[in-house]
């Protein structure tokens, strides 16, 4: 009699994480010298000149060829009518109908948004873990198909009703796990209560690393987002993360990673406060002065514009 070997145990989060690390660890590095010949270019224009040099040194040069934008749909059980709310949503901008589309069409940029089984919700964080870890990971790998159309700059943002809480209890998790900081401050005052809630119940269930708070609070579009972020650190493509749900995956992978958020970039400011804390954890400021609590690609794309006006200045120095 015969007897096939025992399944293999899954990977451990540890084990993941580390994967990533290593993806990581063998990314481009930063051009210095792409990067001073870009701000050459637009003397005196310091902003653009500054954004120029951004891109140039991820890129080689200041020219963006292709631009995607990647929209993440998920859904919420602490939202209940948002998987029908986000499948409106998705199916307009998938038909092209949406101010996104409409203003990428007009700058020659992509729009591809990714359903992430909206008709499942993640669990309540406040009552249950919102992800296995298995769910998780495969999130993050599906998240990074956004980079096989090879883009030279990619914007990231979410369709996902309940994204803002599930973010802002991931971020005060992961900032209260970093730097030991109060996650009350990082909570408006309607959701405190919940928000505590949820992370006490996290807590407790001991998450070892980032990948298990992402299990314990976050939700798919969360997860789909860090794996793109690590994807295009890894290709060494430039991010513009926008929103709240975009903030905390660039957060998280910067916990897996600290170079992970190497080449990204916050969009704009959120209302929220667990915004801010993202910026001062990464190191950056917005690239934009106006706060926006867009999060469906349109501020990323008011960036890309700034690049296009800078690249016919580029030519003529």
């Amino acid at each position: 009699m015969t007897h096939a070997p025992p399944p293999a145990a899954p990977p451990t989060a540890a084990e993941i994480a580390a994967d990533f690390r290593a993806l990581i660890e063998a990314a481009p590095a930063f051009g210095t010298a792409a990067a001073e010949a870009a701000r050459a270019g637009l003397d005196g224009a310091d902003g653009l000149a500054e954004l120029a040099g951004w891109i140039a040194g991820w890129r080689g040069t200041p020219r963006v060829g292709r631009a995607i934008v990647g929209l993440y749909a998920a859904s919420h059980a602490a939202e209940p009518q948002g998987a029908a709310e986000a499948r409106t949503r998705l199916e307009a901008l998938a038909q092209g109908a949406g101010a996104v589309n409409r203003i990428g069409r007009s700058l020659g940029a992509g729009v591809d948004v990714f359903d992430l089984a909206l008709d499942k919700p993640v669990r309540d964080a406040a009552f249950a873990r919102a992800l296995s870890l298995r769910e998780a990971a495969a999130t993050m790998a599906f998240g990074m198909e956004v980079l096989a159309k090879e883009p030279d700059l990619l914007i990231l943002g979410d369709i996902a009703p309940g994204s803002v809480p599930a973010a802002a209890a991931l971020i005060a998790g992961l900032t209260a796990e970093l730097t030991g900081g109060d996650p009350d401050a990082l909570s408006l005052p309607h959701e405190r209560d919940r928000t505590r809630q949820a992370l006490d119940r996290a807590r407790a269930a001991g998450p070892e690393g980032p990948l298990d708070w992402l299990a314990e609070l976050g939700g798919r579009e969360i997860a789909a987002l860090t794996g793109a972020i690590l994807a295009a650190r890894a290709s060494g493509v430039p991010v513009l993360a926008e929103g709240m749900a975009a903030a905390a995956a660039a957060l998280l992978a910067h916990a897996i990673h600290a170079d992970a958020t190497a080449a990204l970039r916050l969009v704009a400011p959120h209302p929220h406060p667990a915004h801010a804390a993202v910026a001062r954890a990464l190191g950056t400021t917005p690239v934009l002065g106006t706060p926006s609590p867009d999060h469906e690609g349109v501020g990323g794309l008011s960036v890309l514009a700034l690049l296009r006006l800078a690249q016919p200045v580029q030519t003529l120095s």
